[in-house]
């Protein structure tokens, strides 16, 4: 069963540790590839205990999927600007795509190999849960700048968390290093409501 970090408590030290594994993690990335880091390997690279690691964590894949998650949703945290024109709004979600495509363009060695690994389901689910958060946020403030926007926002956030999920797997599979390119691709396919930015 895997531990996700909204099951861990606000313990300093269980945050603490949590925070030397994704780093010990990262940091050995750098070196090898995921599927050659072993549990017991990782913890000595952390300097935690394989109880500690399994008391957070099923597997090295786990652990990988949440991080490069939370990369990934760290990189797409927007601030719209209030009391601007729509386009303006719309820029600074495009400026937060640009960011998700350089995040993942700079780990897209691990994050490829994570999409083909055993957790790729559960690092999509991640992102999918991550990005349906943000358009859920990001279609009331549409609203709030007087975007008519379809009623049903459930759909409407799950329709805009997929899209970045499947471009986001298509972008790391891909040789490109264009992000601007990219992220005003994905912008020119969002659903017709969208605004565009200027």
């Amino acid at each position: 069963m895997s531990h996700s970090s909204l099951d861990t408590s606000d313990d300093p030290r269980a945050l603490r540790s949590r925070r030397r594994m994704s780093e010990a993690l990262i940091r050995m990335l750098r070196r090898e590839d995921l599927a050659s880091i072993g549990v017991a390997e990782l913890c000595r690279e952390a300097g935690v205990h394989r109880t500690t690691f399994y008391g957070h964590f099923d597997s090295v894949g786990d652990l990988a999927a949440e991080v490069f998650a939370s990369i990934i949703d760290d990189a797409s945290a927007v601030t719209p600007p209030h009391g601007r024109p729509i386009e303006d709004v719309s820029g600074a979600y495009l400026d937060a795509t640009v960011a998700i495509i350089e995040a993942v363009a700079r780990d897209r060695r691990a994050i490829r190999t994570l999409l083909e690994s055993d957790v790729s389901h559960a690092f999509r689910a991640h992102m999918r849960d991550q990005f349906i958060r943000r358009a859920d946020t990001a279609i009331g403030v549409m609203r709030d700048n007087g975007i008519v926007v379809p009623d049903n926002t459930d759909v409407s956030a799950a329709y805009i968390a997929g899209g970045m999920v499947s471009t986001i797997e298509l972008w790391a599979s891909s040789d490109s290093d264009d992000t601007q390119a990219y992220a005003r691709s994905m912008f020119e396919n969002m659903p017709a409501w969208w605004p565009l930015p200027g």
